[in-house]
């Protein structure tokens, strides 16, 4: 099945093996172009950051600023300006909620038979990423409308209630009495859940800060870290549900087994948090999107939240200009080869499940994580009688 399909090498490629009626194994194959740090080395920061707004494969602000911050960090130079540092966070929060959105309003809908909302997305989409209006009124407006879609549209059931759902059941009737944005998720619930991941779940990966992650890498990341990054030794998934794993909603579906329901709900509360940060940035309750260490003198390390998850960038100075760059994109998380996507995609299903099932429920689980690039989900059946190695 070819989803989000492009030609050349720019491709997530997605394999699984099915024997029995079981998957049993996957390969991904993520294209280089999804870690950009060797494209900005030899230029300034201000011409890296330049070619990141251009060709980064997601989330191109994200990757400016963090080599930006992280190059500054690297020379030693002071935070910036507090005025600077508020408009950053609107941006990047801009920028996230625009993710969010097209996964919600563009990608998940026809799963399910709905049109797509091109033209609901497209005024957003404008007004996130090409509104030169960067005023905060205009963030706090604009910020409002994207509240007040979350609240019509996709958790109006549950802004309505007081008490939470006791049960999946409940909550499918919380979701449809939202849009059709909230009937989407309700039918994703509604197809069931999985079995428990073996040996368990893909620990979540915390909020950590440059300084923290410096700390625990060290001054520069190994190679195999940055193609395979891991945390404390394990393989973690980042991203919205890692982020909101605590909220009572998200805890219920993970509980029940609803894993891939439980992101696309965590990337609907993602939106209003975006929204919320282009209203009040830097409140007490939430981390900043962004922050710099210095890891060594002439190394710096950024730390950026993007919609997809964390970006983590380090970046060595000399003579002005960037001597190394390191860069680790949330895809690197969670479609590592024993991260969040291959563990739940071996899962045993509840119910039987035919092929076509089957590459529907890959081809669902690898929108919930968010690839960065065009992807491809393809599923061989072993040959009957054909032993496995």
């Amino acid at each position: 099945m070819n989803t989000h399909d492009a030609a050349g090498e720019d491709l997530i490629r997605i394999r699984a093996t099915r024997s029995g009626g079981v998957i049993t194994k996957v390969v991904i194959d993520l294209p280089r172009r999804a870690w950009m740090g060797s494209s900005v080395i030899g230029l300034s920061p201000d011409a890296a950051a330049d070619l990141l707004l251009e060709q980064a494969s997601h989330s191109p602000r994200a990757h400016a600023c963090a080599v930006c911050l992280a190059a500054a960090a690297a020379e030693g130079q002071p935070a910036p300006a507090l005025d600077s540092q508020i408009a950053t966070e609107r941006t990047l929060a801009a920028e996230a909620a625009d993710s969010h959105l097209r996964r919600l309003l563009i990608d998940w809908p026809p799963y399910f038979g709905f049109e797509p909302r091109y033209s609901h997305f497209a005024e957003f989409h404008r007004r996130l990423t090409l509104n030169t209006d960067t005023s905060a009124e205009a963030a706090f407006a604009l910020g409002g409308e994207i509240l007040d879609l979350v609240a019509r549209e996709m958790l109006a059931g549950f802004f309505n209630q007081i008490r939470m759902p006791h049960g999946i059941g409940e909550f499918i009737e919380r979701l449809n009495a939202g849009g059709s944005l909230g009937t989407v998720l309700g039918e994703l619930i509604a197809l069931g859940a999985s079995a428990a991941p073996k040996p368990r779940p893909v620990p979540l990966l915390g909020t950590l800060s440059a300084a923290a992650w410096a700390n625990e890498i060290g001054t520069w990341p190994p190679a195999e870290f940055v193609m395979r990054p891991t945390y404390h030794g394990e393989a973690a998934e980042t991203g919205p549900l890692a982020r909101h794993a605590a909220s009572p909603l998200v805890r219920l579906l993970l509980e029940r087994g609803h894993r891939v329901s439980a992101r696309l709900f965590a990337k609907a509360i993602e939106v209003g948090d975006c929204a919320s940060r282009m209203r009040y940035p830097f409140t007490d309750d939430v981390a900043p999107l962004v922050d710099a260490a210095q890891a060594a003198p002439g190394i710096g390390v950024a730390r950026v939240e993007t919609a997809r998850g964390v970006l983590l960038a380090w970046v060595r100075v000399a003579d002005g200009v960037i001597a190394d760059c390191a860069m680790i994109p949330a895809g690197a998380w969670n479609f590592h080869s024993e991260g969040a996507f291959c563990r739940e995609a071996l899962c045993a299903t509840l119910a039987p499940e035919d092929h076509d099932a089957a590459l529907r429920r890959l081809s669902m689980l690898a929108v919930a994580c968010d690839p960065s690039l065009p992807y491809r989900v393809e599923l061989h059946e072993e040959p009957r009688g054909r032993k496995r190695a």
